[in-house]
């Protein structure tokens, strides 16, 4: 039986760190990842200065039917090609990444569960619990270093990430079934998942 489990979480609160962790504690056997920010709406027909103005913590920023759909596939045991996204331009890659139907389907990102409809393909929704300040530091090192943005467009970002995110992604901890604090170290945190996994029936 396949299960579904979602790993949510404000801006920088280590739930991508988490999920990584997660996926190589189980193995690539055993359990497949899903990234929501691989879902963000392709750009390429907005000038660049206009895609700047787009609040990508916002839902409608995703395709959330498409990735609703690919959950679907995946636990109905059908593998999924999972779009790509470059986060420089705001544009979507041509290419796509196959993402096989395992015994574990890890979703993660802010906005897993922003709908009652992905809430309810969870089997369990995880959330992690992370300070401000420590969140935002991590937040400035991914996008200046991995996302190639400058320190005045990161600003931006990470306000309107904080607002979307108390409007939209907070759902998350009201609804979660373990809350982690993501200022632990990532081995902490992966062992309380799988121990808690581990002894908690799906639904």
């Amino acid at each position: 039986m396949r299960r579904v489990i979602a790993i949510a979480g404000a801006s920088g609160s280590g739930k991508s760190t988490l999920a990584a962790a997660l996926l190589q504690a189980m193995g690539n056997d055993s359990a497949a990842l899903l990234p929501i920010d691989a879902y963000y709406h392709d750009l390429s027909h907005l000038a660049p200065e206009d895609r700047e103005a787009v609040n990508f913590d916002h839902p409608d920023a995703l395709d959330l039917d498409l990735f609703a759909t690919h959950i679907e596939a995946l636990r109905s045991g059908r593998a999924v090609e999972c779009p790509t996204y470059d986060f420089t331009t705001h544009c979507r890659r041509s290419e796509t990444v196959n993402i096989p139907a395992r015994e574990t389907i890890l979703l993660e990102g802010i906005l897993v569960a922003c709908r009652a409809d992905l809430r309810a393909l969870a089997d369990r929704l995880i959330f992690v619990a992370t300070d401000v300040a420590l969140r935002h530091s991590r937040r400035v090192y991914r996008d200046q270093y991995e996302r190639g943005r400058d320190l005045a467009s990161i600003e931006l970002f990470w306000a309107r990430a904080e607002d979307t995110f108390a409007a939209w992604g907070a759902l998350a901890e009201e609804a979660a079934d373990l809350v982690v604090d993501g200022s632990e170290d990532v081995k902490v945190m992966t062992q309380l998942v799988i121990d808690y996994l581990s002894h908690k029936p799906d639904r």
